[in-house]
């Protein structure tokens, strides 16, 4: 099945308390931010990779693809600043580059299923359960307001700290897609895990 359309979203997505998820502004102040995310070695080491160079003039194209392909860019803020970023999209099994008997084992030929990818920019708010309480956040999002039956994420298997992340937040361990990503010029494996709506926040 095709991945399905959904509605660009505008302003707040979510709020919690001191958390709100927003979408990404096409405005220079963004862009300078999502910049210096780009650049941090703490950050591109398990995104984009060390030998990835972003100028502003990447950062506001790559914003444009996102929108072409209908790849939602957000910003994640505590306490009034922008301290990370997350993005979703909808999904099918060619999209998401996964095994299409991995997909279909998880996920039912009428769903509406979602991938996101996320991150903490800002390095000092890492390991005090924010990027949990986001993850969560974000995904009450997918579920409540986006219609989404299930969420899928791949980070690669040795990016331990966002694995436990994203366990701790529910998602289950799917199956390992042997040399899926290149980084660095190293083709690095990737866990696919997945949540469903029915089992999320049990």
């Amino acid at each position: 099945m095709a991945r399905k359309a959904t509605p660009q979203p505008q302003g707040i997505l979510a709020a919690d308390g001191a958390v709100v998820i927003r979408s990404m502004r096409a405005e220079e102040t963004d862009f300078q931010q999502y910049l210096q995310w780009m650049t941090d070695p703490e950050t591109m080491k398990y995104w984009e990779g060390m030998t990835v160079r972003f100028t502003y003039e990447r950062v506001v194209e790559e914003y444009r693809e996102n929108l072409r392909e209908q790849v939602w860019p957000c910003f994640m803020e505590y306490e009034g600043r922008a301290v990370g970023y997350c993005q979703f999209c909808t999904l099918d099994a060619a999209y998401f580059e996964i095994p299409q008997a991995g997909y279909d084992a998880f996920t039912g030929p009428e769903d509406a299923v979602f991938g996101i990818d996320m991150f903490l920019g800002e390095t000092a708010l890492r390991g005090r359960g924010l990027g949990t309480r986001t993850l969560k956040l974000l995904l009450h999002a997918l579920f409540d307001r986006y219609g989404a039956d299930a969420v899928m994420i791949d980070p690669k298997t040795h990016n331990t700290r966002a694995i436990r992340c994203y366990r701790k937040a529910g998602f289950q361990d799917l199956f390992v897609v042997p040399s899926r990503e290149l980084q660095d010029g190293v083709y690095h494996d990737s866990l696919i895990m997945g949540i469903r709506k029915k089992d999320a926040f049990v």
